[in-house]
C-alpha cells in the first residue's frame, strides 16, 4: 500500500500513514498550520524528525485523537487508529532517543 513509512532510525520497526489517510486529512486540515509538520510531508521524499520534533507530533496525535473522536465514520475510524498507532511508536522513539525517518512510497 502506498503511503509514508515511519521507522524508527536504526531499527526494523514500520508504521504507515497510507495515502488515503494522508489525502483525507490533508484535504480536512491542509489550511491548519498547526498540522502541518504531518501533512506537509512530501509523499515521494524523505524527513528525519529529532526529539523536539517527536515531541511535537506525539501532542498533534493527541489532537486528532480527541478531534476526530465525534464521528464514527470510515475516515475518522481510520485517523484515530493510525493517531493511536503513531503516538505509540513516536513515544517509543523519545524513550530510546531515537529519531524517526519517513520515506514516501
Amino acid at each position: 500500500m502506498a503511503g509514508i513509512t515511519f521507522k524508527i532510525k536504526g531499527e526494523k520497526k514500520v508504521i504507515l500513514c497510507d495515502e488515503k489517510i494522508h489525502g483525507y486529512l490533508r484535504k480536512r486540515e491542509g489550511d491548519n498550520v498547526k498540522y502541518g509538520i504531518l501533512l506537509n510531508l512530501d509523499p515521494y521524499g524523505y524527513c528525519e524528525f529529532k526529539s523536539s520534533q517527536i515531541q511535537k507530533l506525539t501532542l498533534l496525535c493527541d489532537d486528532l485523537i480527541e478531534k476526530y473522536n465525534d464521528e464514527f465514520s470510515w475516515e475518522h475510524n481510520r485517523v484515530r487508529k493510525f493517531c493511536t498507532k503513531f503516538k505509540t511508536f513516536c513515544l517509543e522513539a523519545l524513550e530510546k532517543k531515537k529519531h524517526i525517518v519517513g520515506s514516501g512510497d
